[in-house]
């Protein structure tokens, strides 16, 4: 594992990179807006090169930053074999949705959400996956005394459907991650996130009792990002 001096440095970078990220997207700042800045070409290719992957870039911290704290709270190798499984059934089970519709509903990929694995899933898409369910998991179980494993892993799924919920717009409408059929959301979606995230957090060792020092981390994760997408949201419309 990393040093803690190392953690602490990209957890600040991180809530840095998240309220620069809401800069940008509130006021719909673009690659094609930084080419017009009165920047040196290498400062202007810079500026626009971090708007293009932002994205990808605060996804794959949010989700170092949870898998950090799930060491600290089951260990290495269970947040590993959480990590492995949450991210590889994650994986696979988005890229049969928008390979066959089945079980989301008719949907496509863009490159707006980073690199794609196979032409395919964004790498980003895991990693969201893994953020979210951990994230709430490992929150929920800090949190709620005397929750045990099955109704944390049903709240999980309830969070990460209310999660869902906010990011769509956010995610489809206003960043082109991916396209939905007929630009209409199915309900089928919400409900296909509640089963498996519940399912993913009762297969996977995540489930823990409190800490004696609470990590409030994950919550603040998970907080930024629903912050994110209210703003954004709001901001266009959405």
């Amino acid at each position: 594992m990393i040093s803690n001096r190392l953690r602490e440095f990209l957890w600040k970078f991180f809530l840095a990179w998240a309220g620069i990220g809401l800069l940008a997207v509130t006021f719909r700042l673009t690659p094609a807006w930084a080419d017009t800045l009165p920047l040196p070409n290498w400062l202007r290719g810079f500026v626009g090169i971090c708007l293009k992957n932002g994205d990808f870039v605060s996804m794959l911290l949010a989700a170092s930053h949870v898998y950090f704290s799930t060491v600290d709270r089951i260990g290495l190798r269970k947040a590993r074999l959480t990590a492995a499984i949450i991210l590889a059934s994650s994986a696979l089970l988005e890229t049969v949705g928008t390979l066959s519709g089945i079980p989301f509903g008719s949907y496509q990929y863009t490159d707006a959400f980073g690199p794609r694995m196979g032409g395919v899933l964004p790498l980003a898409i895991p990693l969201a996956w893994f953020a979210v369910v951990a994230g709430a998991n490992l929150s929920l179980s800090q949190y709620w005394r005397g929750g045990s494993r099955a109704p944390i892993a049903i709240a999980t799924g309830a969070v990460t459907m209310l999660f869902d919920f906010l990011m769509e717009p956010f995610a489809y409408a206003i960043r082109g991650y991916w396209h939905w059929a007929g630009n209409v959301v199915p309900p089928q979606n919400f409900f296909s996130w509640f089963i498996f995230s519940s399912l993913l957090a009762w297969i996977t060792p995540i489930y823990a009792e409190p800490a004696r020092k609470s990590d409030p981390r994950p919550a603040i994760t998970l907080g930024i990002m629903s912050g994110l997408f209210l703003a954004a949201r709001m901001a266009h419309g959405v």
